[in-house]
């Protein structure tokens, strides 16, 4: 039996970076304040499709021109606004992402992604191979064929529909190839192209049901029915061809790129980490970490690698471990059977080879830790779920992470640890803990430093602690007559904006309603819609 060559997958680039940019909020950055929402969006798509699919050799294909369209056409395309400011400046850090992703990127001085998508494709189908294409465009639709899918992106960042010539039929009416045919009748408003006036989808699409293809639509006026779309298809016959010819893949560029040569798509662990580690990508790691049972993370970037040492000892004799700030993590374990705590003899102690001093605690309560260590300045990870805030704290390194990157959803230490290169491996998990803090600790202290934050963080922030758990403990008290005059004060401030509104459309409406918003709009623009919500 002949050796199956594993599935081809060819990404659309250029189509899915738009879809990422528009479907994430442009406020998304990292701590630094690099704007990341295409970059995020992007590497998202590619972990869903990895997670779903597993490693494939895959190529994403870029736009490098108009493969001689807009010669042809000059309005082609020509209604498209410029790429975006913020989408610019992340558009460098698009192929190198994907190269961290194991893909092979593809583009051709010239042409258009499409092309080389539907040029890969043939030489893949000559080859044997399933192909899996992945692109917002509809147009690719007419490469559907056995053994060829398009998953087509829809609203947000990973919604996609499967494609195949069925799905195509089922939801256009016509088959694949007849796609570039229906865009010739209908026209393609993102590609600029009019098509024939009158001729919407359903339309085109019955047409072509009826009579075969384009041409034979053209060759059969006078059997179509009204005579104003006769006159239309008549009148607006080769521009129709145009449009399909605009539409139609080119599927013989001369690409240098064999799909029979190309890589099994596997990326290098290291490399991808430390891509992910770059853009601040905790999110699509996570993802990929448990699609892939960690065989993209097993080579952190520069790990730790600290082994604690751990020895026995009570809470009192932590008070005299070194002199400096003792980093400090605390486990209660649930009690024995028949007895309301755990012994005393159960605190243990942990010092790691490299001197650096961290008590992990096992006890009745963490009280009881903080209580011993009163006199000592403590670095822990928020000090605030001790429940007994401590007296003097040198660091937090959960307060400390909020600082460096405000927008992350979550702070859990191992992530954060794990993230910085810190790996720590021992069997008593409080004392890993209390190590990961300590190494923690100490390198966002330089970052804080840098980025001018230190003095609000030990001036501010830490402070805060023992207020913030108090306010917990007690609750807050509120001015509920004050609180009442400020609702008032807005409900009145609402009506008179609303009264200026209907002044200006000269009329009222509801205003939490779109629809009788977008009437009044309409209206005003000299705009009119037809029984099929159609603009006129």
């Amino acid at each position: 039996m002949a050796h199956q060559p594993p599935q081809l997958v060819l990404i659309d680039g250029s189509s899915l970076a738009y879809r990422a940019f528009y479907a994430l909020p442009e406020t998304i950055a990292t701590s630094k304040g690099e704007a990341t929402n295409a970059i995020l969006g992007l590497a998202q798509m590619l972990t869903k499709l990895i997670g779903e699919n597993g490693f494939r050799p895959t190529v994403v294909a870029w736009d490098a021109g108009h493969s001689g369209r807009r010669e042809q056409y000059p309005g082609y395309k020509a209604t498209r606004v410029s790429r975006p400011d913020l989408l610019k400046e992340q558009w460098p850090k698009l192929e190198p992402l994907c190269e961290a992703f194991g893909h092979i990127n593809a583009s051709l001085g010239g042409f258009e992604a499409d092309d080389v998508i539907a040029t890969l494709a043939e030489r893949a189908k000559a080859q044997g191979r399933q192909v899996t294409i992945v692109t917002g465009d509809r147009d690719a639709l007419q490469l559907v064929d056995e053994g060829v899918t398009v998953l087509a992106t829809g609203r947000g960042v990973t919604d996609t529909k499967a494609y195949d010539r069925e799905a195509v039929i089922e939801r256009y009416g016509v088959p694949p190839e007849l796609i570039p045919d229906l865009i010739g009748l209908k026209g393609d408003s993102s590609d600029n192209l009019p098509g024939v006036p009158g001729v919407g989808e359903k339309t085109a699409a019955a047409l072509l049901q009826e009579f075969g293809s384009l041409e034979e639509v053209l060759a059969h006026i006078d059997q179509v029915k009204g005579p104003k779309r006769q006159e239309n298809l008549r009148e607006h016959g080769e521009i129709a061809r145009l449009c399909r010819d605009l539409a139609t893949a080119q599927r013989e560029l001369p690409l240098e790129l064999e799909t029979a040569d190309l890589p099994d798509g596997i990326p290098d662990p290291a490399l991808l980490r430390e891509t992910f580690r770059r853009w601040e990508l905790r999110e699509p790691l996570r993802r990929l970490e448990e699609a892939l049972g960690g065989e993209a993370t097993d080579a952190p970037v520069e790990p730790s690698g600290i082994e604690p040492t751990v020895k026995e000892g009570t809470a009192a004799a932590a008070a005299k471990l070194g002199k400096g700030p003792l980093a400090v993590a605390v486990a209660v374990p649930e009690a024995p059977e028949g007895a309301l705590f755990a012994d005393e003899s159960d605190v243990h102690f942990a010092a790691t080879a490299d001197g650096i001093d961290v008590i992990a605690g096992v006890a009745r309560s963490a009280a009881e830790v903080v209580e011993a260590l009163s006199r000592r300045a403590l670095v822990l990870h928020d000090a605030k779920a001790l429940g007994t805030v401590p007296e003097r704290i040198a660091h937090d390194t959960m307060i400390a992470a909020h600082l460096l990157d405000p927008a992350r959803r979550g702070y859990p230490l191992e992530e954060l640890a794990l993230e910085a290169g810190v790996t720590v491996a021992g069997d008593d998990p409080a004392a890993c803990d209390a190590v990961r803090t300590q190494a923690l600790a100490s390198i966002q202290q330089p970052k804080l430093a840098e980025q001018g934050l230190t003095e609000l963080f030990e001036d501010v922030e830490l402070p805060a602690i023992a207020v913030l758990r108090q306010m917990e403990q007690v609750g807050i008290r509120l001015d509920t007559d004050k609180l009442e005059e400020i609702a008032v004060r807005v409900r009145s401030e609402t009506a008179d904006l609303e009264r200026q509104i209907h002044e200006q459309a000269g009329e009222e409406f509801s205003g939490g309603s779109p629809q009788p918003l977008g009437a009044i709009l309409f209206e005003k623009l000299g705009l009119t819609k037809n029984r099929k919500g159609k603009t006129g």
